[in-house]
């Protein structure tokens, strides 16, 4: 790989490895993303995409020490991973804690200003992954340093993306490239706030990228209020965002997930908030790897 890479760290949701998957599935993915996937609990849509990827020569990272979820805590796994992370596409992903040995030329993550780990370990990593922490940043040096940052709006309710219509996703590639990284990584549509249940979606929202100022911005869409059952929900965001594709008809990466989104409405079809998610976060890792290409 040469050039900035892209590596949206995902937390294993359905949602997000099925958009993995679609994109595998269809070759719509280069090497310049690099997935990494910290797994939230034991579920068969991992192993598969693993095996999906590996047979693609397509790169992943799988956390091997989850932060969040439940996987961890499993001792007996239903859907074990070992057969998928012996293959030489996945490289083991560790957040660092004192107390583990972890093994080299692996990837390491850092996420505590006050739990460096020593030059020695750093310098055993093949990748360091850095988060935006000016502490952490300005501590540790490897010669392929992956930032980390989470541009993702901080709201608890779907209704607050209302205070919102565009916010940045991609814009801090060329400060990342500047400063020696060789990737950038960001927590994709979810941010890095984890809430094993989330909350009661009865108002569901449009997240839609699209090119600006270099980079890649989110649009963000909801119905306006009272706007009933989710797919009357759906039927009205359509419109809503077919209204503002024809004023961005440049601006937009027209995949194959944006136009499966349209398809929905073209046949006035709800398909459910998981395959809405998926699409999106789809169009947002192509759209990304657009930019960096």
């Amino acid at each position: 790989m040469s050039g900035l890479t892209y590596w949206p760290l995902l937390r294993g949701r359905q949602f997000d490895l099925l958009a993995l998957q679609l994109l595998t599935q269809e070759n719509l993915l280069t090497d310049r993303v690099v997935p990494i996937i910290e797994p939230i609990r034991d579920a068969a849509v991992l192993p598969r995409l693993l095996k999906l990827r590996n047979r693609a020569g397509l790169p992943t990272v799988v956390i091997q020490n989850p932060s969040v979820g439940t996987y961890g805590l499993d001792n007996q796994k239903r859907y074990p991973l070992s057969a998928a992370l012996a293959d030489r596409q996945v490289l083991q992903g560790w957040w660092w804690r004192p107390e583990l040995a972890v093994p080299p030329n692996q990837v390491l993550l850092l996420d505590d200003p006050q739990l460096l780990p020593p030059a020695d370990i750093i310098r055993q990593a093949r990748y360091l992954v850095v988060p935006s922490d000016p502490r952490i940043l300005h501590a540790v040096q490897h010669p392929r340093r992956i930032f980390l940052h989470d541009p993702w709006p901080r709201v608890w309710r779907t209704q607050e993306f209302g205070q919102y219509a565009d916010t940045p996703l991609l814009a801090e590639q060329h400060w990342a490239a500047a400063h020696g990284f060789v990737g950038i990584s960001d927590y994709s549509l979810s941010g890095a706030p984890y809430f094993d249940k989330g909350w009661a979606q009865g108002t569901i929202a449009l997240h839609i990228a699209y090119f600006r100022d270099g980079g890649v911005w989110l649009h963000h869409f909801l119905p306006p209020a009272a706007s009933g059952p989710q797919a009357v929900q759906f039927q009205r965001l359509q419109a809503e965002l077919r209204r503002w594709l024809a004023s961005h008809r440049h601006s937009i990466l027209w995949d194959a997930p944006l136009r499966e989104l349209l398809h929905y409405g073209d046949i006035d079809h709800y398909p459910g908030l998981g395959v809405i998610k998926k699409l999106s976060v789809a169009h947002q890792i192509l759209s990304v790897q657009h930019t960096l290409s």
